[in-house]
This record gives structure tokens, sequence and C-alpha cells, in this order.
């Protein structure tokens, strides 16, 4: 507690209780309070003092620590004797895990795929800190509105934490041993420009163009607020029709699920509004009255569950999965009932196709894929209204959520990011990258501060083959040659086409990790993926050259197959899917008698037929290449 009478001063929650410092770094402390205070930090044997400047900040600069802990980080205030603050604290490995929903995706959603990491031994040296979600179009802000805490890895609280920054962080504690801690600044949905700062957005004036209106805050808050209630007002009115149609039997019929309800009966074309999605299930005497776990996959848009008459989960988002657990005490012997209340807002409902539905019940599971039976609850006459994403607008994010933790000095920033920056504007997307990275070393004052880019994997279902995926992914891949500190991880196999959050985030771990070894940590043998060195075409046959820095990659494909998903672009831009043979450390293609412009590989959205690999297991990244002049 404070002593009376000495005003407010407050260390930030960053460095609160249970928090992780860098190791080997200068350390930047910091905090808010009355002007001309003086302020002491002390850790271990190092003491820093600091005066509380006009504007109310203050910081004060200690040098590197050694790895271990609890450190005691105490704050005085005015040489009082007792410490104003003092927090148990442990000093490590610290990583930024920034992006969108990749990142962000919390292991709350990957407990089905990964139970037996809930079941692990709290691990309090492995720490997890999720920054508040805040936008703020004025300038960087320095402080939190919500509460800010540090925790470890532990069953009651690793729902929260990052799924793809938790696998790598373990990976880091069983490398190292060594505390870990993991800083989550990420949103779901967010645009690239959400998060760099106003000096960095002047190359985009558009963009700054666009989000003059919402500088105003009442404005930017009536028009969120003015979306939000035609939503609200579409649901309702649907309600009401539901309600109304109650007594009007409307249209019904069984469906062969999952798939697109256009596709299982073409009365559902263009359909809108509510449907219920009735399953029957015969269960054994055993399974009476005991808890199970329903897995539905994912829906478009918005659902509520219900098992024998009793909601038993519910979600607004199409790309979460529905996996639901069933209280003891609802399940019965012989018939139960699962229905699906499914709002459609678009006209393309579905039970996402390739999404097994089951029910589990201890070791058993029973198979939902197949026959349901529908009815429609009530139908709509327009699509419902979006919602106006003010916090994804561009400077917003960095302003809210960057900008307080900007300066807490960090060994890497885990970058996931570029789903929403696959439209119009995908080819931009490499400066786009430069200029945040940039942005991010500047206002942390590590200019060497290293970026480990994840490469975004397959996704196909709700996209078109209108080059943007490929295009973001290639500025991913290049990134590496153009920004020093920088190394981008091929993650196409761990995608799943029909999800924009593929579950495999452990993969995705495990290919940060081989990238921090080596960019990171300077472990040159470290495994890398191998990349196409040399293009040569001569007598009609076209061969690329590979290497992953061993000399001998060991090419193969990762389903055994020849060689798929490689094409010739002519110089009318038409293009040719061709055949391939791998050759040692080449791939070799046939060649007709005309000459080709380029070849691509893997330039789809969600590549799959024979996706090269080396020895080491992983994957060639994407590459369109000129072909050279003979």
């Amino acid at each position: 507690m404070m002593n009376e009478g000495q005003g407010t001063v407050t260390l930030s929650p960053l460095f609160g209780e249970g928090g992780v410092l860098q190791s080997g770094a200068p350390l930047s402390i910091w905090g808010t309070g009355r002007p001309c205070s003086r302020v002491r930090v002390t850790i271990a044997d190092q003491s820093s003092d600091a005066v509380v400047k006009d504007d109310g900040d203050w910081a004060v600069r200690l040098g590197p620590l050694e790895p271990g802990g609890p450190y005691r980080l105490e704050m005085r205030v005015d040489g009082d004797a007792e410490p104003v603050i003092a927090h148990d604290v442990y000093v490590g490995e610290v990583f930024v895990c920034a992006g969108q929903s990749n990142m962000e995706y919390q292991m709350e959603f990957l407990r089905w795929r990964y139970p037996s990491e809930f079941t692990r031994e709290p691990d309090p040296l492995l720490r997890h800190c999720k920054v508040p979600v805040r936008f703020d179009f004025h300038g960087p802000r320095r402080d939190f509105d919500e509460p800010v805490r540090w925790v470890g890895a532990a069953p009651d609280t690793l729902d929260e934490f990052t799924g793809v920054g938790y696998f790598f962080g373990r990976m880091i504690r069983q490398w190292l041993d060594v505390p870990v801690g993991l800083l989550n600044i990420t949103l779901g949905g967010s645009p690239i420009e959400s998060w760099m700062d106003e000096q960095t957005l002047a190359a985009w004036p558009k963009a700054l163009a666009d989000l003059e209106p919402y500088r105003d805050d009442e404005v930017a808050r009536a028009r969120s607020e003015r979306s939000i209630a035609a939503m609200n007002r579409w649901y309702e009115d649907l309600r009401v029709r539901e309600t109304e149609a109650g007594r009007e039997g409307l249209d019904h019929g069984a469906l062969d699920l999952p798939s697109f309800l256009k596709d299982a009966d073409p009365r559902l074309d263009g359909f809108r509004g509510v449907i219920h999605l009735r399953r029957t299930v015969t269960l054994p005497a055993y399974a009476a009255g005991r808890p199970a776990a329903l897995h539905l996959g994912a829906m478009v848009d918005s659902d509520e569950t219900s098992v024998n008459g009793v909601r038993v989960g519910q979600s607004e988002h199409q790309y979460l999965s529905r996996d639901y657990m069933v209280p003891e005490g609802v399940l019965k012997a012989g018939r139960n009932e699962i229905d699906v209340h499914l709002v459609v807002e678009h006209g393309t409902g579905r039970m996402t196709p390739g999404k097994h539905m089951h029910l589990d019940i201890g070791d058993d599971s029973y198979d939902l894929d197949g026959t349901w039976t529908y009815s429609i609850g009530a139908r709509a006459d327009t699509d419902c209204p979006g919602e106006d994403f003010v916090r994804w607008k561009p400077l917003g994010l960095y302003n809210g959520m960057t900008a307080p933790c900007a300066g807490y000095a960090a060994r890497a920033v885990l970058w996931y990011q570029g789903e929403s920056n696959t439209g119009d504007a995908a080819d931009d997307y490499g400066r786009m990258l430069r200029a945040m990275v940039g942005c991010w070393r500047a206002a942390w004052g590590q200019d060497r501060l290293p970026f480990l880019v994840v490469q975004l994997p397959g996704f196909s279902i709700d996209g078109v083959e209108d080059g943007g995926w490929p295009l973001v992914r290639r500025h991913q891949w290049l990134a590496q040659r153009e920004v020093d500190d920088l190394v981008t991880a091929v993650t196409l196999d761990a995608g799943d086409w029909n999800d924009l959050h593929p579950w495999n985030k452990r993969l995705v771990a495990e290919r940060l990790f081989d990238a921090a070894r080596r960019l990171v940590y300077g472990e040159a043998d470290a495994p890398r993926p191998p990349e196409p060195t040399d293009v040569r075409l001569s007598d009609g046959r076209l061969v690329i050259r590979f290497d992953d820095g061993t000399g001998a990659p060991g090419l193969g494909t990762m389903d055994g197959a020849d060689p798929g998903e490689f094409a010739l672009v002519w110089e009318d831009g038409s293009v040719s899917p061709v055949p391939a043979r791998v050759d040692g450390d080449t791939v070799a293609i046939a060649v007709p008698w005309r000459r080709p412009a380029s070849v691509r590989y893997a330039w789809r959205n969600a590549p799959d037929r024979g996706l090269l690999c080396g020895a080491n297991g992983l994957p060639v990244p994407p590459f369109a290449l000129p072909i050279p002049a003979a």
C-alpha cells in the first residue's frame, strides 16, 4: 500500500507479481505518478532512481540480470523506508506473442485436442500475460484500463494461454530450463494496419483517411452501436417470426451432414433464418447419466445446442469448433435427441464439411455423421447486417495494446497474422510487414528485436482463388531476405482447408521453435525448410534445385506421392498444372515446345497434393519464380 500523503505512484502491472523479465538484457521499468516525485526501483543487487516527469510518466533503467528467481522487485517513493510496491518476479526468456486469432486462440478451445496438457503437473515457471483488448485513435497509451496479471501454467489457468505460445514456451522451458514469459498482444480479425503507429501509417494515406471519422470517440461509439443495434434488430425480428411460424408448419426434411445446407437439400439454397437440425443417437444402458463430450465441428453462423432438452452450449462465431460438455444426468439409455438451433445470417449455412461429428463417452465414440432431420423455424428477408468493427481500424490496437507494452524487454516476437490482409491489398503485405517490424523495434528500443513470422497455412472453404493467400505467404517468406533478424516458419501442412483456425498449434510451435534455435540462439544446424535456389530450362526440361543448408535436402513429398501443385505460367498469363518428379535435390518438369514465363508451386489457397518436403520433414514454401532466358 502507498503511505498517506505520497500521492499515487504506480508501477506498470506488467512488472506485477509473478512477472518474467528478460535475462541478459538492459531492463526498462516504468509507471506513473505525481510529477516531481522521486522513485527508486530495486531488484537483486541493483537500484535505479527516476523523477516523475511533468506528464506523470517515470522510467528507470537496470542492467542485465541472470536467469532465475523469484527476485524481489521493490519500488519506493521519496526514499520512504517501506516499499510502496513489492513483487516477486522471475528472470528468463520473454516472448511477445502477437497477431490475430490464430495466435490469440486459447488453450480453452484446444482442450479436446490436447487433453493431456490439462493433466500435467503445474509449471509455475511457464507464465502468461494477456494484454486487455483496447483501441485508441488519439495517441499511444502507457497504461491499462483493466487488470493485467501473470499466471503460471496449471490446469485451472491453462485455458487462457495462447495455444501456439503455450507449446512454444514449453519447448523453450524444456530446452533451456529457465523461466519463460509469454506476453500475449493479440486480437482476432485484426489487420496489420491496426498494429502500426501513426508515423508508420503515413505511408498509407488512404488508411488514415478512412480512419478520420473514428478519431471522434462519439462518432466511433455511435457507428459501432448502430451496427450492433441493427444486428440485434435482425435477430429480434427473426425471434418474433419464429414464434409466429411455430403454428404454421414450415418446410422440413432430411439432410446428409456435415455439408453446406444447399448441397444437402436444394430447397435451402440461399436460406437465411432459423433452422432446427436434429439427430437421434441410441446409447447403451451404461451411458445413462454419464457426462459426455459433444463434437459438432464448426457451423455457419450461430447456434444453441441441446441434448434431451438441456442446453449444452452455444456460439456466435462461425469459426469456433462446437465442442460442448454434456453434464451428468442428461444422457439416458436408449434414444437421445440432439437439437441444434442454427441461425443462418447470409445464405451460406452449413455444418462444415469434413468436420467429423461425434459424441464421446469415456473411451467410446458415437458417430453423428449422416442423416439429420430439419425443420425451418423462420425465414429472413435480408442478410444480417454486419458489425462496424471499430477495434480493427488502423492505428487503434497499436495505441491501445502495443504501446503500453513497448519497451518490455523481450527475446523475440512471435508474429502470426495475415489472414485479414488476403484481400485486394494482399500484394502490399510485404511492405506493411517490413514497416510494422520497424515500428515495433523502434518502440521497444531494440533495433535487432528478432521476429519469428508464421507463414499462413492452407485454408479455402470461405475464399476465392484470387491469389490473395499465396501473395501474403510469398511476402511473409521474402521478408526474411529483406529484413534483418527475421525468419519465417513454413506451416503449409498445419492448416485445414475447412477451418480458419487449424487445431494443430503444437506443429506451428515446433516450426517456430526450430526458427528460434536458428535465428535467436545461433544454432546453425537447426532444421530449416528446403527452398529453391536455381531454376534452369534446357532441352525441354525445367530443373529446380533446392537447398536446406545441409547440401543434401533429401527431397520427398509429405504424402509419398509424386510432387504436385506445380504449374507453368505462360506469357499470356494462362496457367497450366504440370506433373513433376524428384531427382536428388532437384525437381524436374517436362516442358512443351513453347517457353513458359515462370513456374509456380503451391500457389493456391489450400494446396495439398504431393507437397514437397526435405528429409527433416519441413515443407517447401510456396513460390513463384521467373524462368531465366537461356
